[in-house]
């Protein structure tokens, strides 16, 4: 699980990392002028190029109510007189509220520190927000436990101690970038939004309540959730025929239409624990019943099913497939294997 980094010198020396990683990955465009709500800095900026990520970092607090290391980035745009900033990731440094959008937080069972965010994209136009943001982008949060033995939720934008974790942040980026742009040129409809917003809200429900810290379980499957989902439904967009269409949502990892009907559901879980699992097989089968839609269930190759599941997952007709993360601990590499028989 991850926990909250709360301790002054602990976030500064996070900080410090970030700034580095920065540095070391992403050539300087020298002092640039970034324009944010009600003002603009002169700043260092840190990118690959046109159209790339870019990053301007501060290692030391900025004197705000909330004293706080300023954390800003976008998408480059050399010809520009000023930069736009995409999103703040912001970490307070001095307090451990959530009123700032930045955390730093540590994986109690490796020691890896990620830099996490709680997904408020505002920018003081209408139908930009965190639930619009998280069902539009299909961004799923973790829970992080904070010091007072809280749980809070927040998306982990990347392990910063793996090679990838630049890549990672510029794919984060980029979903905001698009989801803002989106939004301002009128391409989202906001009713159905506002739909899939409330379903995902009934759907949370479900499993709200007080929850407390546990030790235990491999994050690293957690954190990448997303991507494995990305991979799935890029796999099976390549496969499509001329008359299906593959989607994914809050509620369902990747689904396929065929004629409008839905033919394809596929689950993705990053572990195997007997609640997950119950989860999972409620999810598949009430996703595919209008439709008598195919099933599918993605899970960690190296993880065991527990004994009974198997026999219930042959007598719902669920295909299984695994995924692993290969390579090593600085470089992680994301493999979808064959279906299991």
């Amino acid at each position: 699980m991850l926990r909250l980094i709360h301790e002054t010198r602990a976030k500064k020396a996070a900080q410090d990392t970030l700034a580095q990683i920065v540095k070391n990955s992403l050539p300087s465009q020298g002092t640039r002028r970034i324009g944010f709500k009600g003002g603009n800095r002169d700043r260092e900026l840190f990118s690959a190029g046109e159209g790339e990520l870019w990053a301007s970092i501060s290692k030391t607090p900025e004197d705000t109510t909330i004293p706080r290391y300023w954390n800003a980035f976008g998408v480059f745009e050399p010809e520009r007189k000023m930069q736009l900033i995409a999103v703040e990731i912001n970490v307070p440094s001095e307090t451990n509220g959530w009123q700032v959008a930045g955390a730093f937080a540590e994986d109690d069972e490796t020691g890896d520190v990620h830099l996490m965010h709680d997904g408020a994209v505002g920018g003081g136009r209408p139908g930009i927000g965190q639930e619009a943001f998280l069902i539009s982008a299909s961004i799923r949060m973790v829970e992080v436990l904070c010091e007072d033995g809280r749980i809070r939720k927040a998306i982990p934008i990347g392990n910063m101690s793996d090679a990838g974790f630049v890549g990672r942040l510029a794919r984060y980026v980029s979903k905001v970038a698009n989801f803002k742009h989106a939004v301002s040129e009128g391409d989202l409809d906001p009713a159905e939004l506002q739909k899939r917003v409330e379903e995902a809200e009934s759907y949370d429900k479900e499993f709200s309540g007080t929850k407390r810290g546990r030790h235990g379980g491999t994050f690293a499957y957690e954190t990448y959730h997303g991507e494995i989902v990305d991979m799935v439904v890029a796999e099976r967009h390549a496969a499509r025929k001329p008359d299906e269409k593959v989607y994914n949502t809050q509620l369902i990892d990747c689904y396929v239409r065929r004629a409008g009907k839905i033919t394809e559901v596929y689950e993705i879980k990053t572990g195997v624990g007997r609640q997950q699992l119950y989860t999972a097989i409620g999810q598949l089968v009430t996703h595919a019943a209008a439709s008598d839609a195919a099933k599918f269930l993605v899970i960690p190759t190296d993880e065991v099913i527990p004994q009974g599941f198997d026999k219930a997952i042959k007598a719902l007709d669920i295909t299984v497939r695994g995924f692993r993360l290969s390579g090593t601990k600085r470089k992680r590499i994301i493999e979808l294997d064959p279906v299991r028989t």
